[in-house]
């Protein structure tokens, strides 16, 4: 994980353990969260800082930045930096068009078309200077034309990577078939109530709750990448979004809490502890903004279901979802963070509690105190719930808060491939799954590749490492006819998506005919293969189609 430290938050912590002169711990794991927002409150001046807003002349720095790194064709490191400068501009002036402007031009040299056409149409939205407008009109028909002899990059997917078994009647983005189940040891879990097979995608989720590290690569609301063709937030320099649809729905449920805070919650950022204070605020915003209807329920149905099977997801009912989310109960505690998590509480309230919305919804002693627990009972539980993704290329980290994926166990022996890109969820079946079997997925380390340098909060207790299960990796040689099946040499068409789709389809007949010899030694190397191009398809497939869904709206394709 690319965990992110605030620098105000470092220096909170430091204050909160050593008072000048060498004093010892004013706080400890034991003590009330509210001793802890005492605290933070009365050292608010050690995490306040400006907020940073629109400015033209900031804007145009830049965008210098990024003319200068799109000359050393450092491509993605210019659209970063014109993002940044679309995000700084002032609503309504010429400095929001020439970003767009500016991007359209390196999408041009990319060879994304579609990305270059909408950039020339927001460009055009947007106050672009009309003594330049020659320059962008010769980029536009240029394009056209290209796209015209055929030379996007693709808009059609290959291979599907959405669900490819019969769904849920109640939840149609899993599998029919698969069901909650309490583990000893694990708390909740998944479990197939039928056998499932190599190559099935069972599931296919777009999470209720997304967090974004990177302000100016990723939508704010539903993660997509786009390539960096994200719009700006109209009130603010730190949120951007693939569409007006999602700068809508993120500023009903999140952002205009966060809309003028962006700087201030990155000073005080402890990984992803973020997503407590948005699952509050998506609870408020699903009980309509009346918090004492909210703590109504919160307070007094502490042994409702947690079981997110019961919700019928296809009626989009947000508060039977939310109310499953706040009843998941936490399994097992982690007292070695306590320390971390209240101190985060309670400076996440700090900050919260001077937006003027905030105060105006949240104004009695009783729901302010509520509110502070409600964000430390979610940053606890949330740091076992949240699945992330690491993204390298902008060394951020997407975390994902779901009531169904988030059910899926880790173990070093996975029978799915669990993979996030662009906000998505999907689970892809590895190995076969009997009726019966726990449905999990590696978080990290398998016993293939136990990746010795991994590092979580959690102690692994999956059957590999557990010393007293009876889990053992078989040495004995496989047979003639399973050496024979992985010896054939695939023919490809000189088409690596398709090549490569070929090669993972014979290593599932592999696995669907010998998985029963499963775990064998040999068996490591082609179950590593199959991780790898399974991750690839799904990379190429969202690619496609956010490319597709851009192209679409230019009305290039139906």
């Amino acid at each position: 994980m690319f965990s992110i430290v605030g620098e105000g938050f470092k220096t909170l912590f430091l204050q909160m353990h050593c008072q000048i002169g060498g004093g010892g711990p004013r706080l400890g794991p034991n003590s009330d969260v509210t001793a802890y927002r005492d605290f933070v409150l009365q050292n608010q001046a050690l995490i306040d800082v400006p907020e940073k807003g629109k400015c033209n002349r900031w804007a145009s720095e830049l965008r210098q930045d990024g003319n200068r790194l799109f000359l050393s064709r450092k491509f993605d490191d210019a659209l970063a930096k014109f993002n940044e400068s679309i995000c700084a501009a002032e609503t309504g002036t010429e400095h929001l068009g020439m970003g767009f402007a500016n991007r359209s031009a390196v999408y041009y040299e990319m060879d994304e078309y579609e990305y270059c056409l909408a950039n020339i149409e927001l460009a055009k939205r947007n106050h672009y200077p009309e003594k330049f407008a020659s320059k962008l009109e010769a980029r536009e028909f240029s394009c056209r034309a290209k796209l015209d002899d055929g030379q996007s990059k693709g808009t059609t997917l290959n291979n599907s990577i959405g669900l490819n078994v019969s769904p849920n009647p109640k939840i149609p983005f899993i599998a029919d078939g698969i069901a909650m189940k309490r583990y000893p040891g694990f708390g909740r879990g998944l479990v197939a109530e039928k056998d499932f097979q190599p190559g099935n995608i069972i599931l296919e989720e777009s999470p209720m709750l997304k967090l974004v590290g990177s302000r100016f690569n990723y939508c704010n609301n539903c993660a997509g990448s786009f390539q960096g063709s994200l719009i700006p937030c109209p009130g603010c320099t730190s949120a951007m979004y693939c569409s007006e649809e999602c700068l809508e729905k993120d500023y009903r449920f999140w952002h205009r809490f966060e809309c003028g805070l962006a700087d201030k919650l990155q000073n005080v950022m402890f990984g992803t502890m973020a997503m407590a204070p948005k699952r509050f605020f998506f609870g408020l915003t699903a009980f309509r903004d009346d918090i004492q209807e909210m703590m109504t329920y919160c307070e007094e149905s502490t042994d409702s279901n947690d079981d997110p099977f019961v919700v019928d997801h296809t009626k989009q009912d947000l508060v039977e979802q939310f109310k499953v989310l706040h009843q998941t109960k936490l399994n097992p505690s982690m007292p070695e963070l306590e320390s971390v998590m209240r101190l985060s509480a309670a400076t996440f309230y700090a900050i919260f509690m001077k937006h003027p919305l905030v105060e105006q919804l949240v104004t009695t002693d009783s729901q302010k105190d509520f509110m502070l627990r409600c964000i430390l009972d979610y940053i606890r539980k949330d740091t076992a719930l949240s699945l992330d993704s690491n993204e390298v290329a902008t060394c951020t980290t997407i975390s994902t808060l779901s009531t169904i994926s988030s059910l899926v166990n880790h173990s070093c022996d996975p029978n799915i491939i669990m993979h996030i890109r662009y906000g998505r969820i999907r689970f892809w079946v590895l190995r076969p799954i009997r009726k019966g079997d726990q449905i999990v997925a590696s978080y990290g380390p398998t016993w293939w590749d136990p990746q010795p340098s991994y590092k979580s909060i959690f102690k692994c207790s999956c059957p590999v490492c557990d010393e007293g299960s009876n889990w053992s990796i078989h040495e004995e040689t496989l047979p003639a006819e399973a050496q024979e099946h992985l010896g054939v040499k695939i023919v490809g068409v000189n088409n690596p998506d398709i090549d490569q789709t070929n090669v993972l389809k014979h290593l599932h007949h592999f696995f669907i005919r010998y998985g029963h010899l499963h775990p064998n030694a040999s068996f490591g190397p082609k179950l590593d293969v199959c991780k790898f191009l399974i991750i690839g398809l799904i990379h190429r497939g969202s690619f496609t189609l956010e490319r597709a869904k851009v192209a679409a709206a230019q009305g290039l394709i139906n």
